[in-house]
């Protein structure tokens, strides 16, 4: 075989290469939602500890009063639940809102407020220390809780291996506009298939830390190590969900998701901030990607080879994607780089469709409440949009990993839908 003929191969692979990611994370988790009770966990309702929901809040408002209520109209019992809510600081009312909710509950609720600005693990961090539950939910401040979301969240510890737990997030604010509509169609996708060949084996590697159920002993014994994560010396304040997980299946417990708890949360409007929170969410997945690859021997004796393939390789096949698109045009030519590209979002834009359709199908027996999708062919845009803003945010992330934030709320804005 030429040079010439290697080359063209090399050029089929990677144009395919999104392709097979495609069908290896959402085709096969579709066979096994479909096939298995992989959707469906065992679970056991006359389980019932006492459960602590830790909140975090940074600038969120009036909007946190929400979240509070929703809670506690779970279907949970009372005197077996309690909140504990920790204002890092914010910028605007929130802690008023909050100690207005303590008066109002005082036998559910604490409020504390931390003495700087640190962070939302340091806020959990302190959160947990204040509170009693054998069992622990770790949630973000503008979180609406379906009503049987603590009870799928807890039956799913029946099992004495499971140590975490996530559910399904939905957004609320579906049809503002092409980015809250690709970040719905992305948490439906990724909830209830794309995790479920990770679940499958009970090893998902990254629960999300809008919904994050975790016996109490365990929260308590990686703490200390999630608390003091860096990045060469530089301390790390993102992605604490996803190195708590990782940290949680390294001492040997089991991870899942069921996708029948069910929570909401609003998606950034403007593309600035979800840029802003799109790549904070890559830095951590490629800090754990190569925290993963630099301890692969300790990975594959807890994990195994098939646990261990199926968290690498959507990582892998991103930054190689993107690392081939910064270099196609030098070694390749304009043409093939554009081809490559048109392929890709081609092929990105037609599946967005197809899960719009899904969704719309799905939502009324999956996440009843969640909002349809008005404009299921806007969905194309979406699908193009998320393949770009990937492939840049994953070059961009590989030269940033020192940055660290709340993501969407700074110091003086809301997350846009509570203003």
């Amino acid at each position: 075989m030429s040079g010439f003929q290697m080359l063209a191969m090399q050029q089929h692979v990677w144009h395919l290469l999104p392709i097979l990611l495609i069908l290896l994370v959402f085709g096969v988790g579709l066979i096994l939602r479909l096939a298995t009770k992989v959707g469906a966990p065992e679970r056991d309702y006359s389980y019932q500890p006492k459960v602590s929901v830790l909140l975090p809040v940074f600038n969120e408002g009036a909007h946190v009063l929400e979240t509070i209520d929703s809670i506690l109209a779970t279907h949970w019992p009372r005197d077996r639940l309690e909140i504990v809510a920790i204002d890092d600081c914010s910028a605007d009312d929130s802690f008023e809102y909050l100690s207005c909710a303590e008066e109002k509950y005082p036998d559910v609720i604490r409020v504390m407020k931390n003495p700087v600005n640190s962070g939302k693990h340091v806020s959990l961090s302190r959160a947990l220390q204040e509170s009693s539950g054998e069992i622990v939910i770790c949630i973000d401040s503008d979180c609406i809780f379906d009503k049987n979301v603590i009870r799928e969240l807890v039956a799913c510890f029946c099992d004495p291996k499971v140590g975490a737990v996530g559910g399904h997030i939905g957004i609320t604010n579906v049809n503002d506009n092409v980015f809250t509509l690709c970040q719905a169609l992305v948490y439906f996708m990724s909830f209830q298939v794309g995790k479920m060949l990770q679940s499958a084996q009970r090893r998902v590697f990254c629960i999300s830390g809008c919904l994050f159920a975790v016996r109490r002993h365990i929260f308590l014994d990686v703490e200390e190590a999630v608390r003091g994560r860096n990045w060469f010396g530089m301390k790390v304040r993102d992605g604490e969900d996803r190195y708590m997980t990782h940290a949680i299946l390294m001492r040997g417990w089991h991870t899942l998701v069921n996708p029948a708890a069910v929570c909401w949360t609003a998606a950034p409007t403007r593309v600035g901030q979800l840029f802003g929170q799109q790549l904070r969410w890559r830095r951590s997945g490629l800090r754990d990607l190569f925290w993963t690859l630099a301890r692969m021997p300790q990975h594959y004796r807890v994990m195994g080879v098939v646990a261990l393939f199926t968290a690498l390789i959507p990582e892998m096949f991103t930054v190689l994607w993107a690392l081939y698109l910064f270099t196609a045009i030098p070694l390749m030519g304009v043409g093939e780089a554009i081809k490559s590209v048109v392929l890709a979002i081609l092929t990105f834009c037609s599946v967005f469709v197809v899960w719009a359709l899904a969704y719309n199908f799905s939502i009324r027996s999956i996440a009843v409440g969640s909002e349809p999708i008005k404009n299921p062919l806007k969905a194309a845009l979406a699908g193009a949009w998320f393949f770009m803003d990937s492939m840049l945010i994953t070059l961009l992330a590989l030269f940033t990993f020192d940055v660290g934030s709340w993501g969407t709320r700074d110091e003086v804005e809301k997350t846009p839908s509570h203003v």
